[in-house]
């Protein structure tokens, strides 16, 4: 990965694959690759792709949120610490990551 220390993001990918940032972006728009794909096959973390890509005008497809199986949701849903005051949080979902992991 790269980062503050090694150049900037367009004169690494013009290193890297012999192309501006923004045709890289948009081969990676092209291909129809998310954020998180489009960095990894950049060599660039997430952020850096999102915000490339919006400073030149190109949108990538959003990833995708992690989906639980039935079994997994119900065992989370009946679980102690999830009640009638964040049952619509998002930090209970945060548990769901570790579920499936």
């Amino acid at each position: 990965m790269a980062n503050q220390y090694t150049g900037s993001f367009e004169h690494i990918v013009k290193d890297k694959f012999n192309c501006s940032a923004k045709e890289a972006l948009m081969e990676c728009q092209k291909d129809g690759l998310s954020y998180a794909e489009a960095g990894d096959r950049l060599g660039f973390k997430h952020g850096t792709i999102r915000k490339w890509a919006n400073k030149l005008g190109i949108k990538l497809r959003a990833g995708e949120p992690p989906r639980l199986k039935k079994d997994q949701f119900l065992k989370l849903f009946r679980a102690q610490n999830l009640n009638q005051y964040n049952v619509l949080s998002r930090s209970w979902l945060n548990t769901a990551k570790l579920a499936t992991a």
